[in-house]
């Protein structure tokens, strides 16, 4: 460990857990990034979803986060963010790749319009 702590995931956003002096005493007990992602916990996980749209594709075939919403869902950026939430905790997971333009993007720091294949 080299007096470095290991990075974490957020269990609910997927996104890494930057290291704070405070948490030294319980680091190995964190698991949310911020108190905001500790209260929402994935509400909506979209995980299942996202897996069998997947699973249903042909190999190498990829699907666009909207199609994991109802269609009034589409339009509401609060759900879209949860759809993406709950891609990069199945990036993490490394059971999917997210790609823009047909390449593979770090599923951290990404921005725009985003698809999903299976890895």
């Amino acid at each position: 460990m080299n007096g470095i702590p290991e990075t974490k995931i957020c269990e609910s956003c997927g996104r890494e857990i930057e290291y704070r002096k405070k948490w030294a005493r319980d680091w190995e007990n964190v698991k949310f990034c911020s108190d905001e992602c500790r209260r929402n916990k994935n509400r909506h996980d979209y995980r299942p979803a996202i897996m069998q749209l997947l699973r249903e594709r042909q190999r190498g075939k990829t699907i666009c986060p909207s199609e994991v919403l109802s269609a009034p869902e589409k339009t509401d950026t609060v759900m879209m963010e949860h759809v993406r939430r709950s891609a990069r905790l199945l990036a993490a997971e490394d059971l999917i790749e997210i790609t823009q333009k047909g390449k593979a993007v770090d599923p951290l720091n990404f921005r725009g319009p985003i698809r999903l294949r299976l890895k």
